[in-house]
């Protein structure tokens, strides 16, 4: 992998981060602090926002500059209707950005960054089996308290 294909790929995944972080961010904001919904849902908007940073150290390193754009996903999810329908969403791009990562990988020729990518692709799956984890409960009837999602 030569390394504008290496930038074009962290940039690509750094957008996909970036529009997952800043999704989440929205629908936190919807939630109660003290829900074991938004508990769950931080710490997987806080895995977004790092994979950012670790983006941008390695595009830094590759002397590429990260991009400043955030892709579409962030757009199309606050379109989305109801926790059920978000966590499905979430659950798409996280596995989205798990496949690129996947594909990467053996072409990735920094030891560090292919560690790091490596470590990335783990938390992607880890926050989709969190994700599936989270709609088993809001499938439950004690749930249907949680507050509905209007359209952003």
């Amino acid at each position: 992998m030569t390394r504008q294909e290496l930038g074009a790929l962290l940039n690509t995944l750094l957008e996909a981060e970036r529009a997952g972080a800043k999704l989440l961010a929205a629908y936190l904001n919807e939630l109660p602090l003290s829900s074991k919904l938004h508990a769950a849902l931080r710490e997987v908007q806080r895995d977004e926002a790092r994979n950012c940073a670790v983006l941008i150290h390695f595009l830094l390193e590759a002397d590429v500059a990260p991009s400043t754009a955030t892709g579409d996903f962030y757009r199309k999810g606050l379109l989305v209707d109801g926790w059920p329908e978000r966590l499905d969403f979430l659950n798409r791009g996280q596995a989205w950005v798990a496949r690129h990562i996947a594909a990467a990988l053996p072409l990735i020729p920094s030891l560090a960054a292919k560690y790091a990518l490596q470590a990335m692709h783990e938390s992607h799956l880890v926050n989709i089996r969190a994700c599936e984890g989270m709609l088993s409960v809001l499938a439950m009837p004690a749930q249907a308290a949680l507050p509905s999602s209007p359209r952003l």
